[in-house]
């Protein structure tokens, strides 16, 4: 396509799913789509089995971290390049993602899985939004809610 460098401003759209991200490169001006692009998660949803070893239960669904900064960087570059639109004319990213989405991390922004010594760990591990590793505590919870009479329950 040809060269947009200085013919306007666009915005990129990043849309995190539950086995790929898809991006889109939006004409600010007038909101035309100029390119899309899709990475799959070369992880995929990983199970603790596949983490630690441990126990494969059907209520485990992780991700790994990396998995959504490859397809970032994949989508990104891949709309540019489709576009013909230079860096430089991106006015706004927008990342969408579930807003269940977990992802334990250090204060520098460094995944916890990618930490010497949680390597192994499921817990340092993006939880998506059908994991279902905390559904003992909620149980417990609405337990505790029921004895209580909480109005707000039902």
């Amino acid at each position: 396509m040809e060269n947009r460098m200085n013919d306007g401003k666009y915005v990129i759209g990043v849309d995190y799913g539950t086995l790929s991200a898809r991006a889109v490169l939006l004409d600010a001006s007038d909101g035309s789509e100029l390119a899309a692009a899709e990475c799959v998660y070369a992880h995929g949803i990983m199970t603790e089995r596949e983490i630690s070893g441990g126990e494969a239960k059907a209520t485990t669904a992780l991700q790994h971290p990396m998995d959504y900064l490859e397809a970032l960087s994949r989508t990104v570059k891949g709309v540019l390049k489709e576009s013909g639109v230079m860096p430089e004319s991106v006015v706004g990213l927008c990342i969408d993602a579930t807003a269940s989405t977990v992802l334990p991390y250090l204060g520098d922004g460094t995944p916890l899985s990618s930490v010497e010594g949680f390597e192994s760990d499921p817990e340092a591990y993006i939880k998506l939004w059908k994991h279902h590793g905390a559904e003992h505590i909620a149980e417990r919870m609405t337990e505790v809610a029921r004895k209580r009479g909480e109005t707000w329950l039902s």
